[in-house]
This record gives C-alpha cells, sequence and structure tokens, in this order.
C-alpha cells in the first residue's frame, strides 16, 4: 500500500515509510518526480529566491523494482562523474549529502523546456532564430567534446534531457546517468537514449563502442538543430552545403569513416560555420 507525504502542500507518493525530513533544510519544495523508473526521487525546492532540482536514491519510489542500495551505490558513483564534467552546457552540481537511509546530490534549477515532448517544443525551439540557434548548438556540442575528452561514450541522450530557456539563450544537458566508460563493448544491445541519438553499433550487442558513437550524436544533433533528423536530407538543410557535410560525415553507418574524435567535428563544424555568408544570420 503506497505512503503520502504532504510537503508544503504538495504530495509525495511511496512504496514504504521513509523519512523526508532532510527535504526542510534546502527550502520550501515546489515540485515533485515521485514516479521515476531509475530508482530517484526528485525535487525541485526554493531557498531566498534561488531554485535548486534534488535528485535523491534511498527512497522506495512506486516505479522502481531494484535495489535501493544499489541506487544509492549507483547515484554517488555518477556525484563524481557531475563534478567532472563542470560545463556551461551541462547541469551544475552544488552540493551533495548523506541521509540514514540515502544520498542525494543538489543541482541549480534550471527554468526551460525540454526539447520533447510534446513535439510543439521542438518545433517553437526550431523557430529561433538562426544565429542564436548555432550559438547554443556549439555550445551543446563543445560539452560532448569534453565528455569525449574524458572517455565517456555519451549514451542516454534524448530529448527530454536537452533543455532550452529561450528567454536567457542558453542550452544544457541535464543529465549524464547512462554514459559509459570508453572504449567499451555493448552487452546490452539497443542503449539508453532517443534512437535518432543512437549510432548503429549501439544496437548491436557485442559491438565496440569508442568516440565514433559521440561523433554520430553530434550529426544528430545537428540535424535536430538544423534539419531533419528522422530523414537526413540536403533538401531539409538549414545550413550551407559545408555544415551540411560536417554533419553528413559523421552519420556514416561505418564508425570508420566517421570523425575519428568529437573534436574534430567541432573544429570542422566552427571553420564551416566561419565562412557562413553574413545574410544566413539574419534568418
Amino acid at each position: 500500500m503506497a505512503v503520502d507525504y504532504v510537503i508544503n502542500g504538495l504530495t509525495v507518493r511511496l512504496k514504504a515509510p521513509h523519512s523526508l525530513q532532510w527535504l526542510s533544510r534546502f527550502g520550501r519544495l515546489f515540485c515533485v518526480f515521485d514516479q521515476l523508473i531509475s530508482g530517484h526521487l526528485c525535487f525541485g525546492v526554493q531557498d531566498n529566491g534561488n531554485r535548486y532540482f534534488i535528485k535523491y536514491a534511498g527512497a522506495p519510489t512506486l516505479g522502481y523494482a531494484g535495489d535501493r542500495a544499489l541506487a544509492v551505490s549507483k547515484l554517488r558513483e555518477l556525484d563524481s562523474r557531475y563534478q567532472l564534467l563542470n560545463h556551461r552546457a551541462f547541469t551544475r552540481r552544488i552540493d551533495a549529502f548523506e541521509t540514514p537511509g540515502g544520498f542525494g546530490i543538489v543541482f541549480d534549477w534550471f527554468e526551460g523546456y525540454a526539447l520533447a515532448p510534446p513535439n510543439s517544443q521542438l518545433m517553437a525551439f526550431r523557430a529561433m532564430p538562426y544565429a542564436q540557434r548555432l550559438a547554443l548548438f556549439d555550445d551543446l556540442a563543445d560539452f560532448l567534446v569534453l565528455a569525449s575528452d574524458n572517455d565517456f561514450i555519451t549514451a542516454g541522450i534524448s530529448d527530454r534531457n536537452i533543455l532550452i530557456d529561450s528567454e536567457k539563450k542558453k542550452a544544457l544537458f541535464c543529465s549524464a546517468d547512462h554514459f559509459l566508460p570508453m572504449p567499451a563493448v555493448n552487452t546490452r544491445g539497443r542503449l539508453s537514449g532517443s534512437p535518432w541519438f543512437l549510432a548503429p553499433e549501439m544496437y548491436i550487442p557485442g559491438a565496440r563502442l569508442d568516440e565514433a558513437a559521440n561523433v554520430w550524436q553530434m550529426g544528430m544533433l545537428a540535424h535536430t538543430f538544423f534539419g531533419n533528423r528522422l530523414e537526413p536530407n540536403p533538401g531539409q538543410w538549414e545550413g550551407t552545403p559545408a555544415l551540411y557535410a560536417v554533419a553528413k560525415k559523421a552519420l556514416s553507418s561505418d564508425p570508420s569513416k566517421r570523425y575519428s574524435l568529437a573534436r574534430q567535428f567541432l573544429i570542422n563544424w566552427r571553420q564551416a560555420v566561419m565562412a557562413i555568408p553574413n545574410h544566413w544570420f539574419m534568418r
């Protein structure tokens, strides 16, 4: 039987009792995410005008059937990853904390929207001025280079964890939970993430995974921002042929024919951006 806790007028529903008294020290609760299948219980809190996002493991959440101790151990491991991948286009870790029954990480709250769902949010993003989208893409691609330089396969990327703040003109990835150490062997078959962000080898059991998989994601991110990611083609590409050529090379079905390094992709992309005629920036 589920157990309900009412905190600041909001209900937190769990499978069994678990102390949440620690929440009060972070401020006033303004949103709850208690239906996740990851084993995490997440909150939005506000304190003295500042907003924070808390990711917590150890509570008996309704959507998680696994071992709570394992969820706590994994979140502790993730904490070092979030500290390592410090970047303007990645969710900012503020602090971490222990409780008698769990472990949590505190992040800055990002005031924005996920690319999808619904699809209308992606369409609203695509209506942003061309120069703004180029700048936001560059930030996200730069983060993928950082992750690659730190030997991570950036598995798990989806529309849900790409956040956009149109007013402040910012974009960020909000999760690295499914990243893998590089190189790796695909032991699962289909990996986590939206299908368009999964390179062909990320579907194949036994396939070698290296930085070429991240390069694929950068190419598909380019089509998310400027093209048709379901059927990449030059006719629906918003950009110069040089930019399209960079993205096309990244999406080769053969990993050996892509850029071997994420940094190589970004260098070539930036060179193509520098060559864009001025009239393109009026779009």
